[in-house]
């Protein structure tokens, strides 16, 4: 699903290993990008993940993450089995392994 360590760039496709329950992989598309300020995705039902990164100045490195479903295929199915609230708590989790993983410098 891509080369380990690679950047990635606008059109690239990438492979992530999920779980919500039971594991699963997905398969996705870099659908925007600029050079570390803005990377967004997708998958194949059309919803979209974007982090937003800002140099604090100071070595440290600010990042929003959001979850964007009004461009899925199927955005109603997603509200209606609550999706969206359930993937807040994924994008908090994930921004807290970012923090863990680079801590701010001392």
């Amino acid at each position: 699903m891509g080369e380990e360590g690679r950047r990635l760039k606008l059109g690239d496709r990438f492979g992530m290993d999920m779980k919500m329950g039971l594991p699963y992989k997905i398969r996705n598309t870099v659908v925007e990008f600029e050079e570390g300020r803005l990377i967004a995705w997708r998958h194949f039902y059309g919803h979209r993940w974007r982090w937003q990164l800002k140099d604090l100045g100071d070595g440290r490195t600010e990042v929003t993450e959001t979850f964007d479903w009004s461009t899925a295929r199927i955005g109603l199915l997603l509200e209606w089995v609550r999706f969206p609230g359930k993937n807040l708590k994924s994008i908090r989790a994930t921004l807290e392994r970012l923090d863990k993983m680079f801590p701010a410098p001392a």
